[in-house]
């Protein structure tokens, strides 16, 4: 298995199997993300303390994107579908840059509306998972790539 290929690149097909084992890089740099955060945080300079999480959080969503966009194409579905799969942090992020830069007179519509839209955000991203790890491969050649041995 090239790791390279695997985690850098969003072209070809993958099959579930090689999806969950490139999971395991991925599931490290969050972990250390986690572990810097909860144990180093403020050993370093402020700017390492919100740079350094970012940026390995920021590389294990560009492994996340590739292996799923990967996975998506072994089932014949087109990578931008991928916005499902990310639309909690997109909800998320809308909702922190409203209450930082946009003031409002009254946040509770705000909040009405940003819990219906994280809650349809979780269904599409739970919806997501389901057919990145259950859904049987595309057993035909199709437009992203040849069929292989396939589970």
């Amino acid at each position: 298995m090239n790791w390279t290929r695997l985690l850098l690149s969003a072209r070809g097909r993958i099959n579930r199997l090689t999806f969950l084992s490139g999971l395991l890089p991925v599931i490290f740099l969050l972990a250390l993300v986690w572990f810097y955060l909860e144990k180093l945080t403020g050993l370093l300079p402020r700017w390492a303390d919100i740079l350094l999480p970012a940026a390995i959080a920021l590389e294990a969503l560009y492994f996340l994107a590739c292996l799923a966009a990967k996975r998506m194409h072994d089932y014949g579905r087109p990578a931008h579908f991928l916005w499902l799969l990310f639309s909690p942090l997109i909800v998320t992020g809308l909702f922190l840059i409203q209450q930082k830069y946009f003031h409002l007179s009254s946040y509770e519509g705000a909040v009405v509306v940003y819990t219906v839209l994280f809650s349809l955000a979780m269904l599409a991203f739970l919806w997501m998972l389901v057919e990145l790890i259950f859904l049987r491969s595309d057993q035909n050649d199709n437009r992203f790539g040849a069929a292989a041995n396939r589970t």
